[in-house]
């Protein structure tokens, strides 16, 4: 058992803790696949009929050119399931939908195709570790042998109906939803998505941030430092556009800018800590939420089924690898939103409990922001190995001018809207940043 435990990093006491749990069997599961069919069924009808089969009109009849689907987080994860059963291909084997897009799910499945399936919960490494919703094989969108369990499968598969995929993550999914697994398998050895996915990484980000925060940084709750809810929306707008060009008017969208094994932006945890800076009052994290091959018991399978084995036995386990960070703790590789292209602190994906909480548990799906002291000597006092803001940008127009250079370089990589690239500028105009 590897280190996720419920009120301790000790995996004897994690495991000591379910043990002590009440195991009885239950009686009349809901049918939680069917919703895969709904899905499906629903999607086919609006796109392909005129009518239902008591007559009933499609409102949309004959009026969709292109039907595109998009899951976050759970729903994420259930875009991962559902392309994988095939539920893309409708019942006269038409395609479903043009494209589909998986944000922030890492290589988790929801697995509902399972008797009492509890699509509200999944493995986290804080709590719920050798739950489902996990990750597992087959993990790649591409399909491979997984080393672990042998299984060779994937999820990507049936080229006439899968469609166009996109799938987005952000620093959190590589701590708690190992998506490192979707480039490098469980040895450490490099996979390449297909020729019809397109991975891309929101450096730095934490999970959540579906709506401009309030405020910045957020609480730091039960946390050690800050949040930092940065807003997803520039990217992800800028990004359906590229999806839209692809599947209506066949423009290539963006390469995949995801981080790697073979250029050395993924690496393990450890070397992740020796590269991360020596922030004062900043505790790396030191675990993640690893993986190992669950084993449920023989009516279990990659598809789904009866899981007769609860606790599950744990079988071998996977190399999980995190995004490096550059000298300031930031994320090397992927976008790099502006957040991250001109700081005015360290973004960081992951955070840790506080004293008192569970420490140094991660905390999570919460990020961290630790902002750059203003001055030099102001860092120096607090030996700080981070440049200040004004050894950064000089003054307040100089930070000014360092966001139109990233907005335009965002831009011209597709992954900013002009729009959205005034507003930075605007923003950026409007801040205290060293006025």
């Amino acid at each position: 058992m590897k280190k996720g435990a419920l009120n301790s990093t000790s995996p004897l006491a994690f495991r000591a803790a379910l043990s002590r749990l009440t195991i009885y069997p239950a009686k009349n599961p809901i049918v939680m696949g069917i919703g895969y069919a709904v899905t499906r069924d629903i999607g086919s009808f609006l796109r392909y009929e005129s009518q239902d089969d008591v007559g009933n009109s499609n409102p949309l009849a004959v009026s969709i050119r292109r039907s595109y689907s998009f899951g976050s987080s759970s729903t994420g994860m259930y875009q991962r399931e559902f392309l994988y059963l095939g539920f893309n291909e409708d019942e006269a084997h038409r395609a479903v939908f043009d494209a589909r897009w998986i944000h922030k799910s890492g290589t988790n499945r929801l697995f509902a195709n399972v008797e009492f399936a509890d699509p509200n919960t999944y493995s986290r490494q804080d709590d719920r570790h050798d739950f489902l919703s996990t990750s597992y094989p087959p993990l790649t969108l591409a399909i491979t042998t997984d080393p672990v369990s042998g299984v060779r499968d994937g999820l990507v598969k049936r080229p006439e109906t899968d469609g166009l995929i996109f799938e987005s993550d952000t620093e959190n999914e590589f701590y708690n939803m190992r998506a490192s697994l979707n480039v490098a398998d469980g040895l450490g050895n490099a996979v390449r998505p297909p020729k019809n996915v397109r991975l891309y990484f929101l450096s730095g980000f934490q999970h959540g941030g579906n709506n401009p925060p309030p405020s910045f940084p957020g609480p730091a709750g039960m946390c050690e430092n800050a949040t930092n809810p940065n807003y997803h929306g520039p990217t992800v707008r800028a990004l359906l556009m590229a999806l839209d060009a692809w599947a209506d008017r066949g423009i290539e969208p963006p390469e995949s800018n995801y981080p790697g094994l073979r250029d050395g932006t993924l690496v393990t945890l450890a070397a992740a800590q020796k590269f991360f800076p020596k922030i004062p009052g900043v505790t790396f994290p030191p675990m993640l939420n690893e993986l190992e091959l669950l084993e449920f018991g023989p009516l279990f399978d990659s598809v789904g089924g009866i899981l007769t084995e609860l606790p599950p036995l744990l079988g071998p386990s996977y190399k999980v690898f995190v995004p490096k960070p550059d000298p300031d703790g930031l994320d090397i590789a992927g976008i790099r939103p502006m957040e991250i292209r001109v700081p005015v602190g360290t973004n960081m994906g992951w955070n840790v409990r506080a004293p008192g909480f569970r420490a140094p548990n991660l905390c999570g799906l919460n990020g961290s922001f630790v902002a750059f002291a203003t001055t030099k000597a102001e860092r120096l006092a607090k030996s700080d190995p981070r440049k200040s803001l004004q050894e950064r940008y000089k003054n307040h127009q100089g930070y000014v001018d360092a966001v139109e250079r990233a907005a335009a370089e965002l831009v011209r990589e597709r992954f900013l809207l002009q729009e959205d690239a005034e507003h930075f500028i605007s923003d950026a105009k409007a801040s205290s940043v060293l006025k």
